[in-house]
């Protein structure tokens, strides 16, 4: 028993090492998804996060549901948060991408059966009847957002374990999958709402 804890906490202390050094090379890029300048993400393996600001639509469903789910009222509270032009962002959604480049585009210009990301906001602010007219509306809510990733070039067989790692280890709200932090309740709201008709 004390050599499964011994070895329990020497993983549990490497996963939290690869998680801060991701997130830390992470933050040079990170960019403005509605701003001026084109976004250089790379036609390479990656790990990116959403980061939307604290008036988004988004936030305001978390916000709303998180008054009658305990669980996701303190998730909220450890979402990673950061400053930008004194407005406060909310790092909520974790991905990877075999193809940064490709799977940026798919979820600023693509459509809700391509992008989770798109699938999962059209669902919570727009609701469960799709139409393609509303896809517009995604854009615009996603380009009041910034983006950021990690290049792991050259190394894609590693990508979907530190994806978990990172998921396993983070606070990110919109991952249902995999996600131990979220509680039984939002998952369910959230999955149910994905049901677009």
């Amino acid at each position: 028993m004390k050599n499964g804890n011994t070895f329990r906490q020497l993983l549990s202390n490497h996963c939290v090492g690869i998680e801060k050094k991701v997130l830390g090379e992470m933050l040079p890029n990170r960019f403005h998804v509605g701003g001026a300048k084109k976004i250089p993400v790379p036609n390479e393996a990656i790990l990116y996060r959403w980061w939307f600001p604290e008036n988004s639509p988004v936030m305001d469903v978390l916000a709303n549901f998180a008054k009658q789910d305990k669980e996701l009222a303190v998730l909220l509270e450890q979402v990673e948060t950061c400053k930008i032009n004194g407005k406060t962002y909310y790092a909520i959604y974790f991905g990877k991408s075999n193809n940064g480049r490709h799977r940026y585009c798919q979820h600023t210009t693509g459509n809700v059966h391509i992008s989770t990301i798109r699938h999962t906001v059209y669902g919570l602010c727009i609701g469960e009847k799709y139409d393609k007219s509303n896809e517009d509306r995604i854009s615009d809510i996603l380009r009041q957002c910034y983006y950021e990733w990690i290049s792991f070039k050259g190394e894609d067989n590693l990508i979907e374990c530190v994806e978990s790692i990172c998921i396993a280890l983070g606070k990110y709200p919109l991952n249902v999958d995999g996600n131990p932090a979220i509680s039984k309740k939002w998952r369910n709201y959230v999955m149910e709402k994905r049901k677009l008709k």
